[in-house]
């Protein structure tokens, strides 16, 4: 007779490769989904910086806000492109 447990592995079991998979697909789903719609967003903050004249004063965030509008663009891009 054999004393070995059926309950002990020999070697450790590595995360399959369909978890990771589908944590990767989760990740990226999640970051076009925020990116289109921050891309969506973005705007109307502009265009409540230049309708209030307040752009003149604030041309820094101004130009962040237009940056990150164009990060939003690039990330987003693939939204719901299946």
């Amino acid at each position: 007779m054999s004393n070995a447990s059926p309950f002990r592995r020999s070697t450790p079991e590595l995360p399959s490769t369909t978890g990771v998979q589908r944590l990767q697909s989760f990740a990226v789903g999640s970051a076009q989904f925020a990116g289109f719609w921050s891309a969506v967003v973005l705007p109307f903050a502009m265009l409540a910086l230049i309708v209030s004249g307040s752009v003149v004063q604030q041309v820094p965030l101004f130009v962040g806000l237009l940056l990150a509008n164009v990060a939003a663009l690039r990330v987003g891009h693939g939204h719901k492109q299946d």
